[in-house]
């Protein structure tokens, strides 16, 4: 059972996308639901908490990530944003 934490809101949406990982591996996604910090991933690919990864998302191109929770064929991930110095 994963535990819960408050989050932004959160918008249905469903997105194919596809994520790629830092060894080279791509694979499918479907974004199941977003948010300006994070999304819900339905992927038949196992990912690692901590895991972290690029997501293409049609029209908004590629996102830094990190795999924050795991459960049967979905994971979440929170967006990475990285400030300009």
């Amino acid at each position: 059972m994963r535990e819960w934490v408050k989050r932004k809101s959160r918008y249905p949406v469903e997105v194919e996308g596809l994520i790629f990982r830092a060894d080279g591996r791509k694979s499918s996604a479907r974004l199941k639901d977003l948010s300006d910090d994070g999304c819900r991933m339905e992927t038949a690919r196992l990912f690692a908490v901590g895991e972290r990864i690029l997501i293409s998302i049609p029209r908004m191109g590629m996102i830094k990530a990190k795999i924050q929770w795991i459960a049967p064929d979905e994971a979440g991930a929170k967006f990475i944003i990285e400030a300009d110095f």
